[in-house]
């Protein structure tokens, strides 16, 4: 994040959070912060289908390569379990209110003056002896952290130099004497003619002017997969034409004053939907590690069927030279024998048995029948072990396919569909998959257990779906992450899936209830299947299609270009 476009944002953010009360820390990913707010008003806080919210998430993403700030209106998904330094951030900063915002140009950071008394375990090691108060710093570079300042040391507005339009070159060239000259600002102003470098430094010393995000496009200027780095480009002016990243075959731009929605859009895409890939990469590390470990006896199996299956074949060596005994002595000795062997058609041909030195031609006879005889006891066995090592080994690459499909958040609803499809077979046997006409991946019971295989398959930031007033089928619409748009007509579609398998079924149209997975608990001691809903997020009246579920299901055989066409099929 440029530092214009964060002074942008900055401004954006004063008037919304400046009284807001912190409520609680999240760390959705290493690097990655979350705060939860209580706005003082409404606007930007974001209007859900059920009415107003004042909630609102200002989320972090710190680090020296593409860090990011922005406010979200829907909860980013979060682990249990917070690192040490979140937790001493809830310690000392929730529950207060944030009084005052001082954005820092050249630095990067933003501070928030909390509320409330200083806390004695941070008063403690305060480094003034006078009266201090709380800030909360929010570092690009460096993450949050809290800050006990004296009077003396308060942040203060800054106060930035501009260089005059005939000096603009020698500023560029001596840039570290002028930091409103930044690095992105450098490398775009040489593309760009003496007015318009004018007329960009004047919109950027005044303010207000319009933000700038550009996603990439195919050539039909379709979005691509958020997987094509980067998902997006986020700025304080337009992008020059011929400047696009050489991964994008196009790109869309959307302008506008309106910095906070803007940066939004650009947060979901460069931070929550990297967060979702990533939490499923680390969900199936478990179950690659014991993918891995059973392949290695597989493998050990099949070494040992290859040794015993060798052991049996030396049965025709015995037969042989039972066949021949008697040609020689009861205790002959040879280092090896000829033998003749006739095929079916009458054709001879000679065979050699090496005979080991210790036995008689007569014990080594006996002891290949007794090794043929443990090779096939020892075969049965170890097919078993095979087969239940091979159904092992199945679950698991099942479940691990389940987590990347179905566990965490998927890169993109268009691609998410197409994956799944290719591993619909892979998915439990009492959840069905559905790909709706928009390209999100839909799951579905089939009976009480299937319904909480579905909602176990699903993140928190899911939309769970059921008809109301009555038993049915749970449905699952996957996002890709927190507040990701679902159009209308998927969530339609969906509904029609849930009514399908639902008292309703044979209505013409069907009320729904929507609800996002985190809002979804089971029962304990209740029959399996049963839940609890503890908010409403839409409630829907849909028709009633049985046909849905003959069009929306993927085709097992169906390629990825055939999926591709069939997702994208409006």
């Amino acid at each position: 994040m440029d530092a214009h476009v964060f002074l942008a944002l900055c401004r954006a953010l004063t008037p919304r959070l400046t009284g807001a009360w912190l409520d609680k820390i999240q760390e959705p990913a290493p690097g990655v912060t979350s705060f939860a707010l209580a706005l003082p008003h409404v606007p930007h806080a974001g209007t859900t289908p059920s009415g107003a919210s004042r909630k609102a998430w200002l989320v972090l993403r710190a680090g020296r390569k593409d860090p990011f700030l922005f406010l979200a209106r829907d909860k980013p998904s979060a682990p249990p379990s917070p690192s040490a330094p979140v937790m001493r951030l809830r310690k000392y900063a929730a529950g207060r209110r944030i009084l005052s915002l001082v954005p820092d140009f050249t630095g990067r950071r933003l501070w928030l003056l909390l509320s409330g008394e200083a806390p004695a375990g941070l008063a403690a090691r305060a480094e003034s002896d006078g009266p201090a108060v709380l800030w909360l710093l929010l570092d690009l570079r460096e993450g949050p952290s809290l800050r006990l300042l004296g009077e003396d040391d308060q942040p203060r507005p800054e106060v930035l130099r501009w260089p005059e339009p005939a000096a603009l070159e020698e500023a560029c060239r001596n840039w570290r004497d002028w930091p409103v000259i930044t690095p992105a600002l450098r490398r775009v102003l040489p593309l760009m003619e003496p007015p318009d470098q004018a007329a960009l430094l004047e919109d950027l010393r005044l303010g207000g002017g319009d933000v700038f995000l550009y996603r990439p496009v195919d050539d039909a200027g379709k979005p691509c997969a958020a997987d094509v780095e980067p998902a997006c480009l986020f700025g304080a002016w337009p992008l020059p034409p011929g400047r696009k990243p050489a991964s994008w075959p196009g790109w869309r731009e959307t302008a506008g004053e309106d910095v906070l929605a803007l940066a939004e859009q650009a947060g979901k895409l460069l931070v929550l939907a990297r967060v979702g890939r990533d939490a499923a990469g680390l969900a199936a590390v478990p179950l690659l590690r014991q993918e891995r470990k059973t392949a290695r006896l597989l493998d050990k199996m099949r070494d040992e069927e290859a040794r015993l299956r060798d052991m049996c074949a030396r049965r025709q060596d015995a037969e042989a030279l039972r066949a021949n005994l008697w040609r020689w002595a009861a205790d002959a000795r040879f280092p090896f024998v000829e033998v003749e062997e006739y095929a079916p058609d009458g054709s001879a041909r000679t065979r050699r048995i090496d005979i080991d030195p210790r036995r008689s031609v007569r014990e080594e006879m006996e002891a290949l029948f007794h090794a043929a005889r443990r090779g096939k006891r020892g075969l049965e066995h170890v097919a078993r072990r095979r087969a239940e090592l091979e159904e092992t080994l199945d679950r698991l690459e099942r479940e691990r396919r389940a987590v990347l499909a179905g566990g965490a958040p998927r890169s993109d609803p268009k691609t998410s569909g197409v994956v799944l499809a290719e591993q619909a077979d892979r998915l439990p046997r009492n959840v069905q998959l559905f790909i709706s006409s928009d390209g999100f991946a839909l799951l579905r019971g089939r009976d009480a257990r299937g319904n909480g295989a579905a909602r176990r398959m699903a993140a928190p930031h899911d939309i769970w779906l059921h008809a109301d007033g009555g038993p049915g089928s749970h449905v699952i619409i996957r996002r890709a992450y927190a507040g990701q748009e679902v159009p209308e007509r998927t969530l339609d579609e969906a509904g029609g899936l849930a009514a399908c398998k639902s008292w309703l079924r044979d209505a013409a149209r069907a009320r729904i209830l929507y609800a996002e997975v985190r809002h979804i608990k089971p029962l304990r001691g209740a029959a399996p299947g049963t839940v609890r809903m503890d908010k409403i997020w839409l409630s829907r009246e849909v028709p009633v299609r049985p046909e849905l579920e003959t069009l929306l299901a993927p085709a097992p055989a169906a390629t990825e270009r055939e999926s591709l066409e069939r997702v994208h099929t409006t």
